[in-house]
C-alpha cells in the first residue's frame, strides 16, 4: 500500500483506539494479524491507533529514523525495521518529544529503545523488542515507505496498527472500516456478557445469551 493512498479518516482511527487489541484480534478477520509477543509496550500508557509509515534501518549501522520522522504526518505511527537488531537503541525521549509535537500517534520497532522514563512522562506510545541505553552508531536510513516484517507480521505503509498493553495488531488498509465495525461489535458483545454475569447468569449461559461463539 502506497502512502499516496487516501489517508484513513481520523474518526475511524479514534474508533479503533477505543477498541482493545483483543477485540480487534477476536474479529478473526483475514486482514488482521497480531505482532509477535516480544514486541512489547515500554510503559503502561501505550494505547494508539494510527496509519503506518515504515522505515528500514541498516542493522550494521543503526541510526535514529530522523529523516522519516521529519516527513511523518499527523495520525501516523512509525514502524521501524532493524532486522531484529537490539544492540543499539533507535528511539528515545527526544524523538518521542518531536513525534508528540507533530501529532504522530505511536512508534513500533523490532529493535531497541531507551530513555524510558522520559518517554513514559510524555505518554508517547512506544513498542519494542528490547531496551538498552546504548545509542545508535550509524547515520543512514536504508528505505522508507516500503513493506517490512516486524514481529513476524508483514506491514506496509498505509496499513493501520492498533496497540495497547496487550500488544499490537495490524490491519490491511483496504479492510480498516470493516474491521473497525467488527471490533466494535465484539466489544459490545463482551459488555453484554459482563452485564449478564453481574445479573447472576452463569458464564456459559451469558455466552449463549449474548451470542458469543
Amino acid at each position: 500500500m502506497s502512502m499516496d493512498s487516501d489517508p484513513v479518516e481520523r474518526s475511524i482511527l479514534d474508533r479503533l483506539a477505543q477498541c482493545s487489541t483483543s477485540a480487534v484480534a477476536d474479529t478473526k478477520h483475514e486482514s488482521v494479524e497480531t505482532l509477535a509477543s516480544d514486541i512489547e509496550p515500554v510503559h503502561s500508557d501505550c494505547t494508539f491507533a494510527g496509519t503506518v509509515r515504515t522505515v528500514v534501518l541498516d542493522p550494521s549501522a543503526l541510526w535514529a529514523p530522523v529523516q522519516t520522522l521529519d516527513t511523518a504526518h499527523e495520525d501516523e505511527v512509525l514502524v521501524v525495521d532493524t532486522n531484529d537488531n537490539v544492540e543499539e537503541a533507535v528511539w528515545g525521549e527526544l524523538l518521542s518529544t518531536y513525534a508528540t509535537a507533530i501529532g504522530v500517534r505511536g512508534m513500533v520497532t523490532n529493535g531497541a529503545v531507551r530513555d524510558i522514563a522520559g518517554v513514559r512522562d510524555l505518554g508517547f506510545p512506544v513498542f519494542a523488542r528490547a531496551v538498552t541505553p546504548h545509542g545508535p552508531s550509524g547515520r543512514d536510513e536504508v528505505e522508507r515507505n516500503v513493506p517490512v516484517t516486524v514481529g513476524g507480521t508483514s506491514i506496509d505503509s498505509g496499513d493501520v496498527l492498533v496497540g495497547d498493553e496487550s500488544g499490537v495488531v495490524a490491519i490491511n488498509r483496504d479492510a480498516v472500516e470493516e474491521v473497525t465495525t467488527a471490533a466494535e461489535t465484539v466489544a459490545r458483545t463482551e459488555r453484554e456478557v459482563d452485564r449478564l454475569i453481574d445479573e447472576g447468569q452463569s458464564l456459559e449461559g451469558a455466552f449463549d445469551d449474548a451470542g458469543m461463539d
